[in-house]
């Protein structure tokens, strides 16, 4: 029996109420929650930072538009944060933000544009430290170059950063240049024009640009005509999607903003600049066409003339408990809203940026202490001497983050961090590698910066790998990511099944022979690359079946993959599976077993919080045909990786436990039975 996900059965009947009904009108102007101190000049388009630290510390970024203007920064309060603001720009016009990462650092940007100069500006935030060289030229070799709109994008395939930028006036159908941005070697970022596109009526201006980074679109104001809508990644084409709110404006198209319920719904955001309001349209389409964008609601607010907008839909302290929309007014303020006041009693409120778990979403016994920057993938060690003093071992996927040991209540074992590694990916387990005279118990773990394997003995977590074993050196994309340990029951050996960031459509992955290099440390020999990838998106999450002798993965946002584990067997794939039965990205694997060779295969469903749970046996007919069983709602947030064992554990965990990675850096801890609930098994033991 599957379990129905609330916040998407409201979803759901917001996008018939958008579809039937006439949109809703408020009667009222609303009124902000505050306005801002005023800028020196002319204030335009602001963006939010939201601090996931601290979210009571966030930033917005508001532009001054003049001759001598300035990048204004603010606190949640309205108040001008004098130290951050970036002033002496050239006319800066509209700006966005952006995370990034440069030579393995990962943070984020704020892009502006500066019209006079014809240039880009960028800069760290929340530091607001220039990273462009003095600025980068835009429009080169046109007659008119005056850059105004700019949005960026984040392709999650890759997490290449484009910038989407528009100018004063422009040719018809080439209106917009799309720019890579990326490292130069000093530190700073340097573009490089990839495509340019985009319809345009000549009979105003092109300004308001807005990004929807995870359906992968860009939308952008053809003042006083209408809305279009064109695919964000430049490989995707230049196909105009969609052309819509071409009615009911009073004069321009403005600032955009998109406010997102869940991972695929929401709401288009637009200012309808001379009337004094904001007309929402479904982010989603219909359930015909997600191109027909349906307006749903128009709200008067206490703006003047407002040219940009920006939303978020994270709860940023006591006045802004349900989200923030900004919106730019022309007294030289931005005013900041509570979105429960935008949404009234007729659109959805996110739950704080998240899916929202509805009341039957299982609990885990314990959620571990956090780390410090990002936990992705939790491997489970059992100690076969003392099962109570088993270890989880997670990882924490930043240059300098690490790997952590947890014990069974989630507490860190401090003497078995290994700190300071390299975007250190994914982990795994294996029992009894030969290692001189000893079989050694051993965690594998990709070091993704370093292009390589970083190997550790267990429980003591001691590095037996020379320093680290390198991967993929003979491929142009290296970048480790998700990792499996496979042990043949047959002869012992021990190989490790390797992922890289991206890869061909065929041999995505590698195999490689774990071996006593003889001084105490491993070596690596590479047995095989196999594996087809659908190009969608990425492989990194990776689960072997030792027992059974298969490897499965996740072709996110496509389905699972099978394969024979023991290169002996050939690299014919076996399964694939789960076809359209996911949200969107098909993430973490891991195995529950019972000795009879049956069990059950749980797969993340990342952004629905959910996992997938598939038969281990097969079917009657066919041991490779896996059909969905059932799907568990969890408590955990965007769930990367899992692990999860039917050993016995403890008089708390008798048939085992059930290990899930959560983005607000930690792992939660649930117990077997809590999973299995009445309609799967438990593994009893004597």
């Amino acid at each position: 029996m599957k379990k129905i996900n609330v916040l998407l059965s409201f979803s759901i009947i917001a996008m018939i109420f958008a579809c039937k009904s006439e949109p809703k009108e408020t009667k009222n102007i609303i009124q902000p929650k505050v306005v801002t101190q005023k800028a020196k000049y002319d204030t335009d388009d602001p963006a939010i930072w939201v601090n996931e630290d601290d979210p009571i510390n966030s930033l917005v970024l508001g532009t001054d538009k003049n001759e001598d203007g300035a990048l204004v920064v603010y606190d949640l309060k309205g108040n001008i944060i004098e130290e951050k603001t970036v002033r002496g720009l050239k006319r800066p016009n509209n700006v966005d933000l952006a995370e990034i990462e440069i030579d393995g650092n990962e943070f984020f940007i704020a892009a502006v544009t500066e019209r006079l100069t014809n240039k880009m500006r960028i800069f760290s935030v929340p530091e607001m430290k220039p990273l462009d060289n003095g600025g980068i030229e835009v429009f080169v070799g046109e007659e008119d170059r005056s850059p105004m709109g700019i949005a960026l994008y984040k392709r999650e395939s890759d997490d290449v950063v484009f910038a989407i930028v528009g100018r004063k006036t422009g040719s018809s159908g080439s209106y917009l240049w799309q720019y890579k941005l990326e490292g130069d070697g000093t530190g700073n970022i340097k573009a490089t024009k990839v495509r340019e596109f985009g319809k345009y009526s000549g009979v105003q201006e092109i300004e308001a640009i807005a990004v929807d980074n995870e359906l992968g679109y860009v939308y952008y104001s053809d003042e006083t005509v209408g809305i279009r809508k064109y695919h964000a990644d430049p490989d995707k084409g230049n196909k105009e999607l969609a052309f819509f709110a071409k009615e009911g404006f009073a004069q321009d198209h403005e600032g955009i903003s998109i406010y997102k319920t869940d991972f695929f719904t929401g709401y288009i955001i637009i200012s309808d600049q001379q009337a004094n309001q904001f007309r929402l349209y479904t982010r989603e389409g219909t359930k015909e066409n997600p191109h027909d964008h349906q307006l749903v609601k128009v709200v008067n607010l206490d703006t003047n003339e407002s040219d940009g907008s920006d939303v978020t839909m994270v709860a940023l302290g006591d006045l802004f408990p349900k989200g923030m929309f900004v919106a730019m007014s022309d007294d030289k303020t931005f005013h900041f809203y509570d979105w429960a006041d935008i949404a009234g009693e007729d659109l959805i409120i996110a739950p704080n940026g998240i899916p929202e778990h509805t009341e039957n979403a299982i609990k885990p016994k314990y959620v571990t202490e956090k780390v410090q920057y990002d936990s992705d993938d939790p491997a489970i060690w059992i100690n076969k001497k003392d099962p109570t003093k088993s270890i989880i071992i997670g990882n924490d996927k930043e240059n300098g983050g690490g790997l952590y040991a947890f014990d069974l209540q989630g507490k860190i074992i401090k003497d078995k961090i290994v700190p300071n590694l390299q975007r250190v990916n994914n982990v795994d387990i294996a029992y009894g590698l030969k290692l001189g005279d000893k079989l050694v118990d051993i965690a594998v773990a990709t070091e993704r910066t370093n292009d390589q394997l970083r190997i550790f003995s267990l429980p003591d977590m001691k590095a037996i790998d020379g320093g680290g074993l390198p991967v993929f050196e003979e491929r142009d994309i290296k970048s480790p990511m998700g990792i499996a340990l496979y042990k043949n029951p047959e002869d012992g050996v021990i190989y490790a099944i390797v992922g890289p960031k991206d890869g061909p459509v065929d041999n995505y992955l590698s195999q490689y022979r774990l071996d006593d290099a003889g001084n105490g440390t491993v070596k690596l020999t590479k047995v095989r690359d196999f594996g087809k990838f659908s190009r969608v998106k990425e492989i990194e999450a990776i689960a072997v079946d030792n027992e059974l002798g298969y490897i499965y993965y996740s072709d996110e946002n496509y389905g699972v993959r099978k394969y024979y584990a023991d290169p002996a067997k050939g690299n014919e794939e076996l399964a694939l599976f789960g076809l359209g039965e996911f949200g969107r990205d098909i993430e973490g694997i891991s195995i529950y077993k019972f000795e009879d060779g049956t069990g059950y295969i749980l797969v993340s469903d990342q952004q629905k919080g959910n996992f997938n749970i598939y038969p281990r046996e097969g079917s009657n007919t066919d041991i490779h045909d896996h059909q969905l069983m059932k799907v568990i709602e969890v408590s955990t947030i965007e769930s990367d990786g899992s692990d999860v064992t039917s050993e016995y554990l403890s008089e708390e965990f008798p048939h085992g436990i059930f290990v899930a990675m959560s983005t607000d850096r930690t792992y939660q801890i649930y117990d077997w039975r809590d999973i299995a609930e009445k309609d799967l098994k438990v593994r009893t033991h004597k």
